[in-house]
């Protein structure tokens, strides 16, 4: 459909997800300094392309697979309840599940009803610091069983992260985060035991379980530099925690867009309709259908809201 002709978008919905699919794209090597005579670390590569978005119409609790056009809504945006049905221990259909309605208010996350879910627990272990968080993850193993993994990142500035997250996930979770490169350090059968090697990690100081404070003014380091850290960091975490690192070292390649791309932050974004993209870091890159502008939306400051207008007949709920 050509840019003149593209009939706005009619219905509000909430964005429950970006929907991506990561492929093995090859191996490539990268030196650690331009110096001559630099080490050389091999990175296993991933690609990243966006399948779609799942939307949920306004007081529908189904979803669907979109692709068509969209427009942001008038403020102000209200935040929706992040229940869902799917499982917690292996990976399902996304547009299958079914969402909360509710909305929710203040801080809060989750309705009342789903503040005692499997899912809010995982939040909480997930994301609390300290013995609030060891707590919710030992009820959340009481509940749950599956496998987690943690992780190591080289961020903006070089800044080390370590996370953790449910293994089968481990590549979506690292590629929703700014990254030039990423390591495993190990494997564990119970939420409890990986966030606290999470936190041994970031107690002894190797790296952080918080992002860098800003990336606006840094930049990511080269993948060969960012390698070289991580080797490093990796040896000594593993060492902490009494396991043996593998010594794989991947990323996800960011999607090559048309034109240089500009931060969305600041900017008004009403009025004009856009199609997205592409996906990488956290980031929807979104076209401006008008004048072909290509942006950097934060994923974060849209995601279960009803931020966008789309095309009801191009969403097909449940599909």
């Amino acid at each position: 459909m050509g840019r003149g002709c593209l009939r706005l978008p009619e219905a509000r919905g909430i964005l429950r997800l970006a929907y991506k699919i990561l492929r093995e794209a090859g191996v490539a090597r990268y030196q650690a300094s331009m110096l001559a005579g630099g080490e050389y670390f091999v990175v296993k590569e991933y690609s990243v392309t966006l399948d779609s978005l799942i939307l949920q119409p306004l007081g529908y609790p189904d979803v669907g697979r979109y692709r068509g056009p969209l427009l942001f809504a008038p403020r102000p945006w209200r935040r929706y309840c992040k229940w869902h049905s799917g499982p917690l221990d292996r990976r399902d259909l996304p547009w299958r599940r079914i969402y909360c309605t509710e909305a929710v208010q203040g801080e809060h996350e989750y309705c009342r009803q789903h503040r005692r879910s499997e899912r809010f627990l995982y939040d909480l272990c997930m994301g609390l610091k300290g013995e609030r968080a060891l707590e919710a993850c030992r009820e959340l193993d009481r509940r749950v069983k599956a496998e987690y993994t943690v992780y190591l990142l080289v961020q903006y500035g070089g800044h080390l992260k370590v996370g953790s997250t449910r293994s089968w996930r481990i590549l979506e979770r690292v590629a929703e985060q700014p990254h030039s490169a990423a390591t495993t350090l190990a494997t564990f059968d119970s939420a409890l035991s990986a966030r606290r090697a999470e936190m041994a990690v970031s107690r002894e100081g190797i790296a952080s379980e918080h992002r860098p404070r800003s990336g606006r003014h840094r930049r990511l380091p080269p993948p060969g530099a960012a390698a070289a850290t991580l080797s490093d960091a990796a040896q000594r975490a593993s060492k902490l925690l009494g396991v043996e690192w593998g010594g794989e070292i991947f990323r996800v390649i960011p999607p090559e867009p048309p034109s240089r791309p500009v931060r969305a932050e600041g900017l008004d974004l009403g009025g004009a309709p856009f199609r997205v993209k592409g996906y990488w870091g956290g980031m929807l890159l979104i076209e401006r259908v008008p004048d072909g502008a290509v942006l950097w939306v934060d994923e974060r400051s849209i995601l279960h809201t009803d931020a966008v207008l789309y095309r009801e007949d191009e969403l097909s709920l449940g599909e």
